[in-house]
């Protein structure tokens, strides 16, 4: 299946999700030595794949997660340059309860099984804000809350 991810006249579309894992008041972020911030694990879409499917595929094939429940938590927009590249992104993150008992939980620089570059590691929520997290709106989620909708234009406005 190939990524909902095109260019479209200047503009790069990407369709993705990503998953806010948390357990113990810590969320598992993913580091590369690629860029200078920290995210969220995930990725695009494919063609045809609920967001939902899509969600629990990422998260077998970057950490082996079988056994979790996503929840909905947030649906955001976000247009923004990136290596000199505009981006126009629809992403929909979702909401992961890690349990104690799960080896996730214990264990910190988990390598990200689809990607040997990245690393996933767990941030104490109270200390978010000593980092660079991006999409930004993960400094002021709240696992839960009710659905919401956001916009973020860092290219229009």
């Amino acid at each position: 299946m190939k990524d909902v991810s095109v260019m479209i006249d200047d503009f790069k579309f990407n369709f993705r999700v990503c998953a806010l894992i948390e357990n113990r008041g810590r969320y598992l972020l993913e580091r590369s030595d690629a860029v200078d911030f920290l995210n969220m694990p995930g990725g695009r879409v494919h063609a045809g794949e609920s967001t939902l499917n899509a969600i629990k595929r990422e998260l077998i094939e970057e950490l082996g997660l079988k056994d979790v429940t996503p929840k909905l938590i947030k649906v955001s927009e976000q247009f923004f340059v990136f290596d000199n590249k505009k981006y126009h992104e629809l992403n929909f993150v979702y909401y992961v309860k890690l349990s104690d008992e799960h080896n996730l939980s214990q264990t910190d620089n988990i390598k990200n099984l689809d990607n040997q570059d990245e690393v996933m590691v767990w941030i104490d929520k109270t200390t978010l804000h000593n980092y660079k997290i991006l999409p930004e709106f993960i400094y002021t989620i709240k696992d839960d809350e009710n659905i919401s909708h956001l916009i973020f234009d860092k290219i229009n406005s």
